[in-house]
């Protein structure tokens, strides 16, 4: 039987129905990337709502240390004290995360509606759940965009630098790319593992429609090119990559798109990348990384009506600044 809706109007059109099509034209959705890259932990329970994570510095470059190899450094151990085997600190600094209340609701009364068809339920909880997920992910991106280390797109072969004083019209390129990875792998970053899409050991850098546009169609006798870098790979990984549209991996880097980003305006539009490693952003919840789904429960956070909503106790932060990269790139 299917459903009808008819007019209050005491005339002939109220006798008119329309005849509602249940099955439902597919939903809109973003592709999120952001919250993949985080290092995440559990506050336990009666714990507050402030949690650390901690980052100890790696070996001081370039010293004079047992084992260094390099200059003066190949001090051995000999009897007695000797200082240049003496490690006189070892640092961390740490980073606090404050955990906040994320939702949003649709009163009951306009859930009764909903329910009223077969199937409306579930697009509504698809909606709610479709919301929570794009909610925390772009809080993610807001607190990576606080990273102070940035590099332009450029034409040169490096592909992008750290001045400022470029003319901000090139677009991003393999070898933009690369030089992130290149920044990264000298800062002593590490690659991810144990997240899904990306192979383990390599950064993830999350790019924009505009950017993978750029990406895949530059064409330079100077710079590195995508084809070049990813597509020309023989057998069906190859074909995958261009038929399909998968992105791959460019010089140890992931590369993944999404609708979730912003633009800065600096002499001209810039589309913002951001290049991940682990350990760069953090994310913090009670219990459950993922929202909870709350269908009209007499706890739920919004205790001044009945409610059908979602309801997050989530923060993040930025750890680290040298193991998050943005690249501006023309749009």
């Amino acid at each position: 039987m299917s459903q009808i809706t008819t007019t209050t109007t005491p005339d002939a059109t109220s006798v008119l129905t329309t005849w509602l099509n249940k099955n439902f034209v597919t939903d809109l959705e973003f592709l999120l990337q952001h919250q993949k890259f985080t290092t995440k932990a559990i506050v336990p329970k009666n714990s507050g709502n402030k949690g650390r994570f901690l980052t100890f510095a790696a070996p001081s470059k370039y010293k004079s240390y047992s084992g260094d190899g390099g200059g003066d450094g190949s001090t051995a151990i000999t009897e007695g004290s000797v200082t240049a085997n003496e490690i006189t600190a070892i640092t961390q600094t740490s980073t606090d995360i404050t955990i906040a209340e994320f939702g949003e609701y649709t009163k009951v009364g306009t859930m009764y509606e909903y329910a009223a068809v077969p199937g409306l339920r579930q697009e509504l909880l698809k909606r709610l759940r479709d919301g929570a997920a794009f909610s925390l992910d772009r809080f993610v991106l807001k607190k990576a965009l606080l990273t102070t280390s940035l590099l332009y797109a450029d034409t040169t072969p490096q592909g992008a630098s750290t001045s400022s004083t470029t003319l901000m019209t090139a677009v991003l390129g393999a070898s933009s790319i690369t030089a992130a990875t290149k920044s990264l792998f000298a800062n002593l970053a590490q690659g991810f593992r144990g997240v899904s899409d990306i192979p383990d050991g390599q950064y993830a850098a999350v790019i924009t429609p505009d950017q993978e546009q750029d990406l895949v169609t530059e064409f330079t006798t100077l710079r590195m090119s995508w084809s070049n870098s990813v597509v020309q790979v023989p057998g069906p990984m190859g074909q995958e990559k261009w038929v399909n549209g998968y992105l791959g991996s460019i010089y140890r880097t992931a590369v993944v798109v999404t609708q979730n980003y912003t633009t800065v305006s600096i002499t001209q539009t810039q589309e913002v990348a951001v290049v991940y490693s682990d350990g760069g952003v953090g994310a913090m919840a009670f219990q459950d990384m993922n929202a909870e789904i709350i269908l009209n429960d007499l706890n739920s956070p919004y205790k001044n009506m009945n409610t059908f909503a979602w309801h997050a106790m989530f923060g993040a932060g930025l750890i680290d600044t040298n193991r998050v990269y943005k690249i501006y790139s023309a749009t």
